[in-house]
């Protein structure tokens, strides 16, 4: 047993340096500290999330464009004004791992072709292109497993509405 002699009398300032480590799953962690802080921010300021839900409900546009324009640009406008402080950690952890297995990997594969032309977009290069994107993912999935990695690349690129293939003109 942990920090136990064999004869059942407890060590002195002993630790079992091997035994189990159980984290409590109801804390929350730095980065969820920093987003409930930052959000508070947002919300003491007008640009929290009742406000952005106000902001696209009383909107004339389309409400996911309304969504990007208040993302992309009233809260951009506002941080550059410094009217509301930038988002100190605007990924979490796991997501910057993601992040950056899958730039890693990338930035290998290029390195192994140096053919690659930046400028053409022929076919070859385009398929090139296409290999360096499953290359990347392929080694997200590999350093952080299967599901870690699913969620977090499910997430950046499979849109999140159906998108209509005819346009009337």
């Amino acid at each position: 047993m942990n920090g136990e002699k064999h004869n059942g009398e407890k060590q002195q300032g002993a630790e079992d340096l091997w035994a189990p480590v159980t984290v409590p799953t109801d804390q929350p962690t730095a980065h969820d500290r920093q987003q409930a802080d930052h959000q508070r921010q947002l919300t003491a300021t007008g640009y929290g999330d009742e406000q952005r839900t106000r902001y696209i409900a009383e909107s004339s546009q389309d409400p996911e464009y309304a969504a990007c324009v208040w993302d992309e640009q009233i809260v951009a406008a506002a941080e550059a004004a410094g009217i509301i402080p930038e988002n100190p950690s605007p990924l979490s952890p796991t997501e910057e791992a993601a992040h950056a297995a899958r730039d890693a990997a990338i930035s290998e594969f290029w390195t192994q072709h140096p053919e690659y032309d930046v400028f053409s977009n022929s076919p070859e290069n385009q398929e090139l292109f296409r290999q360096a994107m499953e290359h990347g993912d392929q080694k997200a999935r590999e350093v952080l497993g299967d599901e870690v990695a699913e969620y977090m690349l499910s997430r950046t690129q499979e849109p999140s509405h159906e998108v209509d293939e005819e346009i009337d003109l």
